[in-house]
């Protein structure tokens, strides 16, 4: 009875994924057709691809031209070659929804002009069926498979049902690219497999991990701009860093080539989210999940350092809504964001060293070498509040009278782990001094030189910008962060509560001093472990009646992902929701129909709209492809980018309100004629493409 009950549980959870998946491109099914089709007759369409069927017995007609409209002007969408009596068949690809009812299809004869109707045409959706039927095949012989592997039982429904979960948000990326995500999935699968057959790990934590990863993609479908619900990341840094991790892959060298002052850390990030699903930005909300789902399961660890296995899962889901406020994870895939998970192990491996929880050992200290590595090549000051931690570790090693040589050796050894691959990476391709140049250089003139009372002016005035932005978590770390100092439940050594407020002190001093930029406050929320431990510490006390049975922190997973979109809410801008195309989007169409769709080169003069960027076959003009936030400390930006313009060395050229350059004209922009004047409120934005 018991084991029908569970293949009927399976039957179900594969029938409802079935359900969703189908249900998804029901609704997304167009297929239209109009008959006598004039000019004045308008429609709307939403984000995808189409194909467009043309259909005409008008003997001059020479093309077929579909019209938008945006932002109060009529912009060409498309325009395709069309016979008389033999028609044309042709796609256009849709980046985000038109949904005021402005697009038209006119024909043309050969002088231009609109003749009064076309017979048949006729719109078609491009409905992903093939990857559709794959990956459901797919997700059939996963369930059986891990029927197979884990035999039946209430774990192995839950680990299911877990996957299924985490397999929803994966549909569109396999749509994207089915080769990449096939991979993934079998080497997730295998892992899984190794994990329970050979590594040793027990059932119940292959099962919350898969659970900590499940509950990522679907918090991150919404909260991260990266995934397929939005059509772009917006967010000028992460466009950045996506076009030089595209370079990447493509030969381009960071720094030499394409410049920014971030570490090469973040740009190899993106170079592999890049392989994952080219030409979007699908694989680094893969990679930011992977991240995340790093994150709750330590967290989880740090939980059970204090408190048993279900309230520690529990208080594990009450961090996700912390951990995942819109208020600093901004549109996702900062530095930041991924360097939580690293914060979150070196925090895990300091709160049980100190509460005499778990043994000091050498593994850790290669671990807290490499994360420390990979923290420094991506960006070098947040690495300082991790030294503090591990150096602390050091220091009462070294005062309890044991030989710390070997520990720090095998610290020194993971950050070498890190650093000769990154360092040898430059080497081989002759750009040390580039690297130099743009990591260590650039950021060091980026930094604001002041006086010692202007610099504590400045921290305490972007600590107090930061707290108010953050209002409610900067009260639970503070709570953290006192209650660790004042209680000895938690941390005896009275050197342990130094080095954890002198850390947090550190952090906050070494990121605020001359900036406080939204996303900064990632390593921060961090600490907000701390606040709910102390919390949950008291309510505990107070209420040691409470039974927290095993599936709380199931049942608890659906209403927390609810209330995690009251805090972060980004998905107001989905692509799902927007009406009309944006900026970025008139920019892709109109260098796509001047082009005729080959690679094209575009330079962003003294602005970072780096989202044109991410367009599929625009590559940097030069090296300063963009003017980041330093050029003005960095006058050699400005000029190179004038004398690309002189030059002509970029085929398409980006201006902020070209009117404030009145000598750039004379000085070369004549060699280009103006495609676009965008003006919308204070926007002022120019778009010129190089005369042939």
């Amino acid at each position: 009875m018991k084991e029908r009950k569970e293949a009927v549980i399976r039957t179900l959870m594969f029938l409802l994924f079935l359900f969703v998946i189908l249900g998804v491109n029901v609704a997304r099914h167009y297929d239209r057709t109009f008959y006598a089709c004039g000019p004045a007759d308008f429609f709307s369409l939403d984000r995808g691809s189409y194909e467009v069927l043309i259909d005409t017995r008008e003997p001059a007609a020479e093309s077929c031209r579909i019209y938008y409209e945006t932002n109060g002007q009529e912009r060409i969408l498309i325009e395709e070659v069309v016979k008389s009596g033999v028609g044309g068949r042709f796609g256009v690809e849709l980046p985000s929804n038109i949904r005021n009812d402005s697009v038209r299809a006119v024909l043309l004869d050969a002088s231009g002009t609109e003749l009064p109707q076309i017979d048949v045409m006729r719109i078609t959706r491009i409905l992903p069926v093939r990857q559709t039927a794959v990956y459901l095949v797919l997700c059939l012989g996963i369930s059986l498979l891990l029927f197979r592997w884990f035999g039946g039982g209430r774990l192995s429904c839950l680990l299911t049902g877990f996957v299924s979960v985490a397999l929803l948000p994966l549909y569109p990326v396999f749509c994207a690219a089915p080769g990449q995500i096939m991979i993934l999935i079998v080497t997730c699968m295998s892992l899984l497999f190794l994990a329970d057959r050979k590594a040793g790990i027990s059932r119940e934590s292959i099962v919350r991990y898969v659970f900590f990863l499940a509950l990522s993609l679907a918090a991150l479908y919404f909260c991260t701009e990266s995934s397929p619900l939005y059509a772009r990341n917006p967010w000028d840094d992460t466009s950045i860093y996506y076009s030089i991790g595209r370079g990447i892959t493509q030969g381009y060298v960071p720094y030499r080539d394409m410049f920014d002052h971030k570490g090469p850390v973040v740009f190899f990030l993106y170079a592999l989210g890049y392989l994952f699903t080219p030409d979007r930005f699908y694989g680094i909300y893969l990679l930011e999940s992977f991240c995340f789902s790093g994150v709750l399961y330590v967290v989880y660890k740090i939980y059970r350092l204090y408190f048993e296995q279900n309230m520690a899962q529990v208080l594990t889901i009450v961090s996700m809504i912390f951990l995942l406020d819109g208020t600093f994870l901004v549109y996702g895939g900062s530095c930041e964001e991924f360097t939580m998970v690293i914060y979150a192990v070196i925090l895990y491996g300091y709160l049980s060293y100190f509460s005499g929880k778990k043994e000091y050992t050498g593994h850790f200290m290669v671990l807290a070498g490499i994360l420390c590595g990979l923290s420094f090549w991506m960006k070098f000051n947040m690495t300082v509040c991790l030294l503090v931690l591990v150096g602390m570790m050091f220091l009462h090693r070294l005062f309890s009278g044991r030989n710390i040589i070997r520990d720090v050796l095998l610290f020194a050894g993971g950050v070498a782990g890190v650093s000769v691959p990154v360092v040898g990476y430059f080497l081989c391709k002759d750009s040390v001094g580039y690297l130099k140049n743009g990591y260590f250089d650039a950021n060091l003139a980026y930094a604001d030189v002041k006086t010692l009372g202007e610099t504590f002016a400045a921290l305490g005035q972007n600590v107090l910008l930061a707290v108010t932005d953050n209002p409610g978590i900067s009260l639970v770390v503070a709570v953290g962060i006192l209650g660790f100092l004042i209680s000895s439940r938690y941390i005896r050594n009275v050197l342990g509560k130094i080095g954890l407020v002198m850390a947090f002190g550190v952090l906050t001093g070494s990121t605020y001093i001359s900036y406080a930029f939204l996303y900064y406050y990632c390593l921060v929320a961090v600490f907000a472990v701390l606040g709910i431990i102390i919390i949950a510490g008291i309510l505990t006390d107070r209420g040691r009646r409470w039974n927290i049975g095993m599936g709380t922190a199931f049942g608890l997973a659906l209403p927390g992902l609810c209330l995690l979109l009251v805090f972060n809410q980004n998905y107001r801008e989905a692509a799902v929701f927007s009406e009309n195309f944006t900026l970025c989007d008139v920019c892709e169409k109109e260098m796509e129909n001047a082009s005729g769709r080959q690679e094209k080169t575009l330079l962003l003069y003294r602005n970072h709209r780096a989202q044109m960027m991410t367009f599929a076959d625009v590559k940097p003009a030069a090296r300063y492809y963009f003017a980041p936030n330093i050029s003005k400390h960095i006058p050699e930006i400005n000029e190179e980018q004038d004398r690309y313009i002189h030059e002509g060395i970029a085929e398409f050229v980006l201006v902020d309100h070209a009117e404030i350059y009145p000598s750039l004209v004379e000085w070369g922009l004549y060699q280009y004629d103006q495609i676009l004047d965008w003006q919308q409120g204070r926007e002022s934005v120019q778009l010129y493409r190089l005369k042939r």
